[in-house]
């Protein structure tokens, strides 16, 4: 799990330089036409789950929608990265006991919740301000490294 993980951050911070390159993402990306693509990422672990299921590259879309587009990705890609390394070691203090769930799509928009292993909800919220909240601190120096931009 350990390779994996190394080797999903640095798809991750790789797809982080396509969006801030101007470019336009290929990394995670899905679908086929000008206004089909998707920005798609999964993982998934005993303590863990992100999904996210973005739209990119929609060619034909005015340049501010193009732009909130990137900046959505974005925030989610730096969240994603940010969480795998919080929880290389196992569950940071700052949650409690169960599994994170972290999302973000068309329907839902961003959001987060720990369940229990019983499956009843924790704490939920929609938007990522108190899943940021609760990220303070763990970090140290990474949290010079790596500024997350929320959308």
């Amino acid at each position: 799990m350990k390779e994996k993980r190394i080797e999903t951050i640095a798809e991750l911070e790789n797809a982080l330089e396509e969006i801030e390159s101007g470019e336009g993402l290929s990394t995670f990306v899905e679908g086929h036409g000008l206004q089909s693509l998707r920005f798609r990422f999964e993982w998934s672990e005993p303590l863990l789950r992100i999904s996210y299921d973005l739209p990119t590259g929609r060619a034909l879309s005015p340049e501010e929608d193009q732009k909130a587009d990137d900046a959505e990705a974005g925030a989610a890609i730096r969240l994603a990265i940010v969480l795998l390394r919080a929880f290389e070691q196992g569950k940071p203090e700052s949650f409690e006991d169960g599994t994170l769930i972290v999302s973000c799509d068309d329907d839902d928009g961003a959001r987060y919740e720990i369940r229990a292993d019983d499956g009843s909800v924790i704490d939920e919220e929609e938007g990522w301000s108190g899943l940021a909240s609760r990220l303070e601190g763990i970090f140290g120096n990474l949290a010079e490294e790596l500024v997350i931009f929320w959308p």
